[in-house]
């Protein structure tokens, strides 16, 4: 049995490391609590990850101290943070962060006022809390703490009552939130709280938590397409931009000339110290080269950055601390390797298949030069996107987005996003993956369109950690951040463009076509596992056992008399032949209606929908 009077800093390791592996072994119970019977349940991979991320920035704190500890395990969970589950958990670690965070040791009664900073800091976070979800569990959890500790009670006690009365709350939050009882669910996000605790209660004890024994992996793994960002913007460099590991992500860029990388190496490192002005290593950094990336807190501050003097920056970074580690990478011969890779697979059907899809014409916003266009198949008169970097650089702000299939990741591109960092649904990128992506760009103003609603809070982190202006723009769905960037104009500045962006969104329907992950009822609609499900703006509308006949009546009840485009992009599971004679039947369907098909590629929704 552990020392029950303090927590230390080896002590909150060791209940991470256990509270992990319980959250791991039943991560898909958790995600199997989505309240649409769809296959993109990811509130327990979102919150693993978020974990993994803390946990591997904690094991590079060699002091015993807690508040060290603690301070990374905020650091690591705010930039590993995905989706709005792992947002929501950096937070409450964050809060205790600036609890504890210059404390050697915690008693029970600090540790529980530590977990109420950290349900305050999480509430603040959110725009419009609500209740019912992960966010009344942790405030129950802590007020019970707290109950606890100024009773006298150690500290497995004190997390003891925390532990039962989150499973209380949590049964009742079906009761709190009408959407949940209506799915006979409770919220994911507060049961993957509650195993969180309960694996950190099991370290207390010196339990063996399930999973630990059996020599399961940590929960490191990641999807593998997830967080990689694709760059068509000016880097021109292939390699990775972040601690290396298999959260760190990779950059994915077209093959372009060596010469083109300005900056050979890629550096990294972490800084410890006392007092670290975080301001102050970035203006002394920022001189020797691009892509810099200082982040962290007065004791441990991370760093990247491009550069030709790899030893001025490791030489400027020990004048404020103690260096912990360190990579230094060669980004032309990373660069050279992947280009030898593709030409060895290279064939004339995938180049082909690469020159029609970058040049797939782009729609101006209404309004402007280059004639009217009614949808993405009609020429439009607008240089296509190797076009434009082939001349003068472009202006105005720079464009981050996040797409899922090869497909649109391409559309995205070629309407002029300049970075495309590949997720979505299952697969929602980090903070630090949306961070990097926008500040590999010369921009100083950035838009960030994360088209999936369990993506926006990730972005928002990225403001308060980059001296750029960032503006997210509220997309939730592919067809809406096509929207925006039709009416993007590189003229404006990145207010005018979000203004313009957000009155775009107003004008599309976004509609999807996926498949039923179980039976369920959703109002007055029966659904049975394996059926057609149709969603318009998120709202289950239509279910069927063929994916064609759900397509045909969702784009019926998405059109009419106001109504004049209809935009079908198609996943890797659709093949060429059946999405075309889908489109032939949606003719019928909408006579009166302009009907695109693209090939979208991406997973898990069979059809994605926008109707303008």
């Amino acid at each position: 049995m552990n020392d029950d009077s303090l927590l230390t800093g080896k002590q909150l390791r060791a209940m991470m490391g256990t509270a992990a592996l319980r959250l791991d072994s039943n991560k898909e119970a958790v995600n199997a609590l989505n309240v649409f019977p769809v296959p993109d349940g990811d509130t327990g991979t979102n919150m693993c990850l978020t974990v993994a991320a803390a946990i591997r920035e904690m094991d590079k704190v060699a002091s015993s101290s807690l508040g060290e500890t603690i301070k990374a395990l905020s650091l690591g969970s705010l930039m590993g943070a995905r989706g709005n589950s792992g947002v929501i958990l950096s937070q409450l670690f964050r809060g205790m962060g600036k609890s504890l965070g210059e404390m050697r040791s915690a008693t029970p009664l600090q540790v529980a006022w530590a977990m109420q900073e950290g349900v305050e800091t999480a509430y603040k976070a959110v725009m419009k809390p609500v209740e019912g979800t992960m966010l009344t569990v942790s405030r129950e959890m802590a007020r019970a703490a707290l109950q606890a500790a100024r009773k006298g009670a150690g500290l497995v006690e004190t997390m003891e009552a925390a532990q039962v009365t989150g499973r209380e709350v949590l049964d009742r939050t079906p009761d709190m939130l009408p959407v949940l009882k209506e799915a006979g669910v409770v919220d994911a996000g507060g049961m993957g709280l509650c195993h969180l605790l309960e694996g950190a209660l099991g370290s207390l004890r010196g339990e063996v938590v399930a999973g630990e024994a059996a020599g399961e992996a940590r929960p490191d793994a990641r999807p593998a397409a997830a967080g990689l960002l694709s760059v068509t913007g000016p880097l021109g460099v292939a390699g990775p931009l972040g601690v290396a590991g298999p959260l760190s992500g990779a950059l994915s860029a077209p093959a372009g000339r060596l010469e083109e990388i300005q900056y050979a190496y890629d550096t990294q490192l972490l800084i410890r110290g006392s007092r670290l002005a975080v301001d102050r290593i970035r203006a002394q950094l920022e001189p020797l080269g691009d892509s810099l990336l200082v982040v962290g807190d007065p004791h441990l501050v991370k760093v990247h950055v491009h550069t030709n003097e790899p030893h001025r920056a490791l030489a400027t970074c020990l004048l404020h601390g103690e260096i912990v580690e360190a990579s230094v990478e060669n980004m032309r011969e990373q660069s050279l390797a992947v280009q030898r890779a593709r030409q060895a697979v290279a064939s004339p059907d995938s180049a082909r298949s690469q020159v029609s899809q970058a040049h797939l014409p782009v729609r101006p916003p209404a309004g402007q030069a280059g004639g009217a266009s009614s949808g993405f198949g009609v020429p439009a008169g607008v240089l296509s996107l190797p076009e434009l970097r082939a001349g003068a650089p472009v202006k105005g702000p720079g464009v981050v987005a996040v797409a899922s299939g090869d497909g649109l990741e391409g559309i995205f591109r070629n309407l002029g996003s300049d970075i495309v960092v590949s997720g979505g649904q299952t697969m929602n990128p980090s903070t630090e993956d949306l961070l990097r992506a926008l500040e590999t760009l010369p921009s100083q103003e950035i838009l960030i369109l994360p088209n999936n609603g369990n993506i926006q809070m990730a972005a928002k982190l990225t403001i308060e950690l980059t001296k750029k202006t960032v503006r997210v723009v509220p997309t939730k769905s592919i067809p809406q951040g096509i929207a925006a960037l039709v009416a993007l104009n590189r003229a404006w500045d990145a207010e005018k463009n979000l203004a313009r962006m957000e009155q775009a969104l107003a004008a599309v329907k976004s509609g999807e076509v996926t498949r039923a992950v179980r039976s369920s009822r959703y109002k007055d609609i029966e659904i049975k596992g394996g059926d057609f499900i149709g969603l318009v703006d998120d709202e289950i509308v239509t279910v069927g056992r063929d994916a064609p006949g759900v397509l045909c009546d969702l784009v019926k009840r998405m059109t009419g008399e106001s109504t004049e485009i209809v935009t079908v992009f198609y996943g890797h599971d659709v093949t060429d032949k059946d999405a075309a004679r889908a489109g032939n039947r949606l003719r019928k369907v909408a006579p009166e209606h302009e009907i695109e098909v693209h090939r979208g590629g991406q997973p898990l929704y069979h059809y994605l929908i926008s109707v303008e």
